[in-house]
């Protein structure tokens, strides 16, 4: 973290703030409230910060942090000399606030320029350095270093096309990908699991469960085993999250069950499960998780146009849709005509703002719409979970691009992923704006 302050001796000049020696004990006192309050809010993160008065301050912070994610880089003075402009200038991220008094006029001057010149820059000029806005902005490189200390494992018999799409994920985002064969999954954990101990697990969704469809229960036992094997294959491997190419492995006959309840409960034990191994989707859950630890609900969406409305459908959706231990209702039930046992119907929250979301990293592109969810929809048919909601369906239909999934979150994230979109070079398509071609 990088204070740009002015000198502040006798005769120093200092721009529109004024000058010693009160200067100074201004300049301390908006430094230790922001540092305060960061230290509050990033106990977890070992926090260095600089001071900087001039070019060759710059220039050696840049050379002893050169292997850092980013700067952040505060502005408490107006004609800093170009020392803004040397991070600017880095090619590394750099998230710029101004204390709307001291460094507002430089803000001005540089912000729009950097923009303009299309670095990854995002910025803010406000007068309180402690406010929520500015720490928001702040954990987005904090998201940015944990991506690189996570690791994903992907249960699969499509090792070869994985391992493509691991290298190029890597590379981006700093992921580990861990791909494993499904055989050798289901020999090493799945086979080996405790009767006795996936009981348990089976009583318990039963139990909490607001009603349990399947007239067996043996669905609903080998869901429970393959949750215990999931969470063993995630310890084994210090994986962070599981994606299990569930379609394909159970088409295949090498597993014969679903990981829908198994994935309910991992993210109650925090981690980030995957739907259909899907990678993008992955990395778009665990954005948002480390962002807000807020789970996310892969979804397939369909449009109803005399409605005006969006179903998010899947076989399953966290229980704890807000973060936290607030939990909803959800029944056990068969989905797809009966054909697919042991889904999760969710009664997720209605009357709220949802952000629906999708990376496509091979274009270097975010996509997102916002929609307001109406009701839950209970039926046999399709997926067990289906969540409906009204946005601009004509836009959605007109600008939907590149894959079916779409990841939804509740809150309004849009700010915070064009935010993080701008910091990793990514442009976002707004796919519910109506466009003029």
């Amino acid at each position: 973290m990088i204070f740009i302050s002015p000198e502040t001796s006798p005769n120093s000049y200092t721009g529109a703030l004024g000058g010693p020696p009160l200067i100074r004990e201004w300049l301390e006192k908006e430094m230790h409230k922001l540092i305060y309050v960061l230290r509050n809010n990033f106990s977890d993160t070992d926090l260095v910060f600089y001071v900087v008065k001039n070019v060759d301050d710059a220039v050696k912070v840049l050379d002893s942090e050169k292997d850092s994610i980013g700067f952040v880089v505060v502005l408490l003075h107006t004609w800093s000399g170009g020392v803004t402009r040397v991070f600017l200038e880095s090619s590394k991220p750099v998230i710029l606030i101004a204390e709307s008094y001291g460094g507002g006029g430089e803000f001005l001057l540089e912000y729009g320029r950097a923009v303009e010149e299309n670095r990854p820059v995002i910025g803010i000029s406000i007068r309180d350095l402690d406010d929520e806005i500015v720490i928001k902005k702040i954990r987005l490189l904090k998201v940015l270093a944990r991506l690189k200390m996570t690791r994903i494992l992907f249960v699969t018999l499509n090792i070869d096309w994985f391992r493509k799409i691991s290298s190029l994920i890597h590379d981006l985002f700093g992921i580990e990908l861990i791909v494993i064969d499904g055989r050798e999954f289901v020999e090493k954990y799945y086979m080996k699991t405790d009767d006795a101990e996936a009981e348990k697990y089976m009583r318990e969704w039963i139990k909490n469960a607001d009603r349990v469809y399947e007239t067996s229960h043996i669905d609903i036992l080998k869901a429970a085993k393959l949750y215990i094997a999931m969470r063993k294959a995630l310890e084994d491997h210090k994986a962070d999250s599981i994606a299990v190419d569930c379609i394909n492995l159970y088409d295949s006959k090498v597993l014969d069950t679903w990981p829908c309840l198994g994935y309910m409960q991992l993210w109650l034990d925090g981690y980030v499960p995957v739907c259909e191994a899907d990678p993008y989707s992955a990395v778009m859950l665990l954005i948002i998780w480390l962002l807000n630890n807020e789970p996310g609900f892969i979804s397939d969406p369909v449009l109803d146009y005399k409605n005006n409305e969006i179903i998010y459908y899947h076989c399953y959706a966290p229980i704890n849709p807000l973060g936290g231990n607030i939990r909803v209702s959800y029944s056990i039930t068969s989905a797809h005509l009966g054909l697919k046992k042991a889904s999760v119907h969710v009664d997720l929250p209605v009357n709220q703002i949802i952000t629906a979301a999708q990376i496509i990293p091979d274009q270097k592109t975010i996509i997102i719409h916002k929609a307001k969810t109406l009701r839950n929809e209970f039926s046999s048919h399709a997926c067990a979970t289906k969540l409906v909601a009204t946005s601009n369906v004509k836009a959605l239909a007109r600008n939907w691009r590149w894959t079916w999934h779409r990841v939804v979150f509740y809150g309004d994230f849009t700010e915070d992923i064009k935010d993080l979109a701008r910091l990793i070079g990514f442009k976002v398509i707004e796919e519910d704006k109506l466009r003029e071609d």
